[in-house]
């Protein structure tokens, strides 16, 4: 369901809740206010009724010859019914009614108001004179004419209510309409996003919280963009270094294997048709002495294409060899390399294949990219759960670009997928800080 649909019957539920408590309020004032109404009214007709006859009895006779006492004159009496029964309480007189002419409520109406009211009292006059019973009088209460007043205002009320939710279910489409045109403008965006279309912006809406969200949106976009970019120089530099791979594999077993392969060949071939025994000999341990080489080239080809050295030499020991097969091709360069032996059975295993990467990345991009005296890396536990790795080399150029190489955005994914942090500094040295957790 839309925000707009929702919110509507969100302050029409509302304002249907004040209505029906408005109408519990004014039904219950109208009760106490016909009811207090009807009593005064009951007990003005008692005391002018006592009063009449006690102090005019002779007018009562002369009139009660008739069996009469005037009340059908009464057609406009309001709240009350008076009756007049005779001594044999056949009724010989009572007052008129209009409620024929009134618009009674329904009956669900009048059930609802008694109900919830108390009985109103009937009162009864004896009619005594000189000893003798003439009969009596009943008032009875008659609060339909109240009734049928409060059923006409709250019908009344129901149009007037109508109207005033049409205004203002009116008023609040309106005002969505408005509100809702920067909102409709960020659902495009988003939906422009999904399409990979970065060219997605959201424009000032001069509201602060949707100016807001529109200025954070634009600048997920910028970075989205950004990180898109990344991720597709990485993968064709992913490309390009298996391909680099692949040569540098075809040249090795071409230059290496093949050329030993070629001389053992050539060898075994003397050996065939040489029938020198001391030069069959010589041969037989040339063939020795090149299989050797070729064991040993075919390993640092297998060191290079897998890790399987970390599992044959174990971590910390494999980082050193790395480092000082680097050394070996850089003599001059000063590296200081230090490994915590709290680290000792600390190192998770999914770890070791990515920090061992990473290592091997950062001595490429030194002998690539910088021209260093003095290069330090260590490894250290800090705060017993987190691994401190650092990486600094004195060789960086003056001017660097801001731009994140292909080769560190690298290092920043193994990062990621081990839920670390990695940052790159760049002050007097170039300094890379990586922090992990260690999951025990």
């Amino acid at each position: 369901m839309s925000l707009k649909y929702r919110l509507l019957i969100y302050i029409n539920s509302l304002l249907m809740i004040s209505v029906l408590i408005g109408i519990i309020l004014i039904i219950a004032s109208t009760q106490k206010n016909v009811r207090q109404e009807i009593l005064s009214t009951q007990s003005l007709a008692v005391f002018a009724i006592e009063n009449a006859i006690e102090k005019n009895p002779e007018i009562f006779l002369l009139r009660n010859e008739k069996k009469r006492m005037g009340l059908a004159n009464l057609n406009e009496l309001r709240h009350l019914k008076i009756q007049f029964f005779d001594s044999n309480n056949q009724l010989r007189d009572e007052t008129g009614s209009n409620l024929s002419f009134l618009n009674i409520p329904p009956k669900w109406f009048i059930s609802i108001i008694e109900e919830f009211s108390t009985t109103l009292p009937t009162n009864k006059i004896i009619i005594n004179i000189e000893d003798k019973d003439y009969g009596y009088v009943l008032i009875n209460p008659e609060p339909m004419y109240e009734y049928s007043e409060i059923w006409q205002q709250i019908k009344n009320g129901f149009l007037v209510i109508l109207l005033f939710f049409g205004f203002v279910n009116s008023m609040i489409l309106i005002v969505f309409y408005q509100t809702l045109k920067p909102i409709n403008s960020i659902i495009r965006g988003f939906q422009q996003l999904e399409k990979e279309d970065y060219k997605a912006r959201i424009s000032k809406s001069n509201i602060l919280e949707l100016d807001i969200i529109g200025k954070n949106f634009n600048k997920m976009v910028i970075n989205l963009k950004e990180s898109n970019i990344k991720i597709h120089k990485l993968s064709q530099n992913l490309i390009n270094v298996q391909e680099q791979e692949k040569k540098e594999l075809a040249r090795n077993l071409h230059d290496e294997l093949g050329q030993s392969l070629t001389a053992i060949q050539a060898e075994a071939a003397s050996i065939k048709k040489n029938r020198n025994e001391e030069s069959r000999i010589q041969a037989l341990n040339s063939i020795i002495i090149i299989s050797k080489n070729m064991m040993l080239s075919t390993r640092e080809l297998i060191k290079k294409l897998s890790l399987g050295i970390l599992n044959e030499m174990g971590f910390e020991i494999a980082i050193s060899d790395l480092i000082n097969d680097w050394l070996k091709r850089y003599p001059k360069i000063s590296l200081n390399y230090s490994y915590d032996k709290k680290l000792l059975g600390c190192m998770p295993d999914n770890y070791e294949g990515h920090i061992y990467r990473i290592i091997q990345e950062s001595l490429t991009n030194i002998s690539k990219h910088s021209s260093p005296k003095n290069i330090r890396i260590s490894f250290k536990l800090k705060n017993k759960n987190t691994i401190e790795i650092k990486i600094l080399n004195d060789g960086v150029k003056k001017k660097i670009s801001k731009k994140v190489g292909v080769g560190l955005l690298g290092m920043r994914e193994r990062v990621n997928q081990m839920n670390g942090k990695i940052n790159f500094i760049n002050k007097k040295f170039f300094e890379i800080h990586i922090n992990l957790k260690v999951i025990k």
